[in-house]
């Protein structure tokens, strides 16, 4: 009976084992999860220049099978993308509609038929959302890609022909403008940007 008794006591774990072996897991799983947060959002990030370069490709095309870039019909259109957030979605939808060739009112002025020009024939679902019955066009972290054609005489871009980005993550500058962080570098450090 005593050997069988020992062996009872030694095969569990006491109250104090185990609540310190609990601690040493909370202690490791505080040290390791910050870090795969990090991974995680530089993932989306690299994901986000892979996606930028890919738009920019797309517009490129565009550009060579119109003779310009798509200019959206309405760039300060808004909607709700995310629980609270308020974003944009003018340009987004724009560039949704110039990439798949979906007919709709989003391109201003359309010259010429631009429904069998389909860049992305079979766009990821992971690069468009559907708001509200509209498609736009999104980041990594869902946000829709923001976008302006320059406009001759209007100074509105940093760059010549058009100004792209993605907020990365900034959850803090969702309206801001290209324009803005010619003044305010600091405004677009999270971006991923053509400028």
């Amino acid at each position: 009976m005593k050997s069988l008794k020992n062996h009872s006591v030694l095969a569990g774990f006491t109250l104090v084992q185990t609540l310190v072996v609990l601690a040493i897991l909370a202690v490791l799983a505080a040290l390791f999860l910050p870090s795969g947060s990090i991974a995680l959002k530089n993932g989306k990030r690299r994901t986000n220049e892979s996606m930028l370069t890919a738009v920019e490709s797309a517009l490129e095309l565009y550009h060579d099978e119109y003779g310009e870039f798509p200019e959206p019909s309405n760039s300060d259109e808004t909607a709700e993308v995310m629980p609270g957030k308020v974003y944009r979605i003018g340009a987004a939808r724009c560039l949704y509609q110039a990439m798949t060739g979906e007919a709709g009112d989003a391109i201003q002025q359309r010259t010429k038929d631009e429904s069998g020009l389909r860049i992305f024939k079979d766009m990821p679902s992971s690069f468009w959302r559907d708001v509200g019955g509209k498609r736009i066009l999104v980041d990594a972290f869902g946000a829709p890609f923001q976008y302006t054609k320059a406009e001759a005489g209007q100074n509105n871009t940093v760059n010549s022909t058009y100004d792209l980005w993605s907020f990365s993550g900034d959850d803090e500058n969702i309206m801001a403008t290209s324009k803005q962080t010619e003044s305010n570098p600091q405004l677009g450090s999270k971006w991923i940007k053509n400028w």
